[in-house]
């Protein structure tokens, strides 16, 4: 009997051994960080990583924007059931619509994270290698500022400075971090944006990525929102003088992808990704699920250009969404996304000079960039900054249609969504969403929630 049992001992300690050297060794197909992070070419491949996993998550912010404001419409055509939901803002935190891009933007700041970590930890093998090191740690601080920045405007419980914002992430690590307020998200976005122009070079110009004036765009973009009027101006002014206007005869090139004209970064797409205009139009039963809503459409003179880029007639009062249709005739709806234009910039020095009480500066922006898009088009004077502002907001509406903008702009505005009866024939009487209803801000996604105990939900929600 002992030496039976000293057999079995025996036999658990070799098999304990045994599991242990098992647990010992990674799994064939996984590639740890330190092994894999090891030179600065391995980091320029992980850069590229990361855009590839934030293509796609711009998209479902525009899809957000369309469903939630009033750029679209819902036709009677679409009784798939598609949307409809976060359409007539019968939202809740498990609506997808709403709360995929959490995620997206949450996977770009943990692969951002991983790149910034390895690159503190690298030196180039030359000269050359060493610039290509601080270029790529700058864009991975530019990227995960991007992402938080996207991740604030849509789940913030609002935009005033003391209200609940999201988490900012520095680390890439299993963690559960809490909310910070508005302001403080808005000082970490400040920083990451000063370090990474620091690091970005001038001659870096590939619009697929985010070079130096996409990073400036991003500081406009960011300063809009803050309302810090001067670094609004200086940042736009910057990208201005780089990137000029598209050209009228360019203008609906850029919607083709035949030309980069005023593109500042956008996401590029290739055959086996997915296709945006496919959330607006399904080819395979030639309906409609959203189209461009009759207000929208209302606002365009005969005279505007953008009108047959933003808006495609397809006849028998039906109005798709034209930005996304593409230019290759057997790719239908698969459209690069542009996630930054001079447009937004001509439009953003207006509006923060206008708030600057400098009426005629801000005239001067907007009548440029009307020029631009209206054949024939007469300057306007303006006799207030308050009426120069409310014409900002209508040109940003037609002109940014379907980009992301139009929905932050009435939060950060504290603007209600109002729809007419045309556009809501098929939305159960959801016409006028105020800032006071409870569904007017995004909630927290239910899966964030129920994983980190330390995630608070917006408090209209609870």
């Amino acid at each position: 009997m002992k030496l039976k049992k000293y057999i079995w001992f025996a036999a658990l300690a070799v098999m304990a051994a045994s599991c242990k050297k098992q647990l010992d060794i990674n799994p064939p197909d996984d590639i740890r960080e330190e092994l894999a992070l090891t030179n600065v070419p391995d980091l320029e491949k992980a850069m590229i990583g990361v855009y590839a996993a934030i293509n796609g998550t711009y998209d479902l912010d525009i899809y957000a924007n369309s469903l939630y404001s009033d750029e679209a419409y819902l036709p009677l055509e679409n009784n798939t059931g598609r949307g409809v939901i976060a359409y007539r803002w019968q939202t809740d935190p498990g609506i997808s619509e709403v709360t995929d891009a959490w995620n997206g933007y949450a996977i770009g700041v943990d692969r951002a994270n991983r790149i910034i970590a390895a690159a503190d930890k690298l030196a180039g093998k030359t000269s050359t290698e060493e610039a290509q090191r601080k270029r790529i740690k700058g864009e991975a601080i530019g990227v995960r500022a991007y992402c938080e920045f996207q991740v604030l405007i849509n789940y913030a419980a609002n935009l005033e400075p003391g209200s609940l914002g999201v988490p900012y992430v520095y680390e890439s690590k299993i963690q559960k971090p809490k909310r910070l307020t508005v302001g403080e998200v808005f000082v970490n976005l400040n920083k990451d944006l000063t370090d990474a122009l620091a690091l970005m070079p001038a001659n870096f110009g590939d619009r697929t990525r985010l070079t130096l004036v996409g990073l400036y765009a991003l500081r406009a973009r960011v300063a809009l929102y803050q309302k810090n009027w001067d670094l609004a101006i200086s940042a736009a002014t910057t990208v201005i003088n780089a990137v000029p206007l598209a050209t009228p005869a360019q203008y609906p090139l850029i919607w083709t992808d035949e030309t980069n004209s005023e593109v500042i970064w956008k996401h590029k797409r290739i055959p086996q990704d997915s296709r945006i205009g496919d959330i607006y139009y399904d080819r395979a039963q030639n309906k409609i699920m959203y189209g461009a809503s009759y207000e929208l459409r209302s606002l365009f003179s005969i005279d505007d250009i953008r009108y047959e880029s933003t808006v495609l007639e397809l006849g028998g009062g039906r109005f798709a969404v034209g930005k996304y249709w593409g230019g290759d005739a057997n790719e239908p709806g698969r459209a690069d996304i542009k996630v930054f234009r001079t447009a937004e910039m001509y439009l953003i020095r207006a509006e923060a000079y206008a708030e600057k009480n400098q009426v005629l500066s801000g005239a001067a922006d907007l009548n440029m960039l009307r020029s631009r898009r209206i054949n024939g088009y007469t300057n306007e004077a303006f006799g207030s900054k308050e009426s120069l502002i409310s014409a900002v907001l209508t040109e940003r509406y037609k002109e940014l249609a379907f980009e992301a903008q139009r929905m932050h702009d009435l939060r950060r505005k504290l603007q209600p969504v109002t729809r007419l009866p045309e556009d809501a024939e098929n939305a159960l009487g959801a016409v006028l969403l105020n800032v006071s209803d409870k569904k007017y801000y995004y909630p927290i996604p239910a899966s964030e929630i129920l994983a980190n105990e330390n995630m608070e939900q917006n408090p209209t929600y609870k």
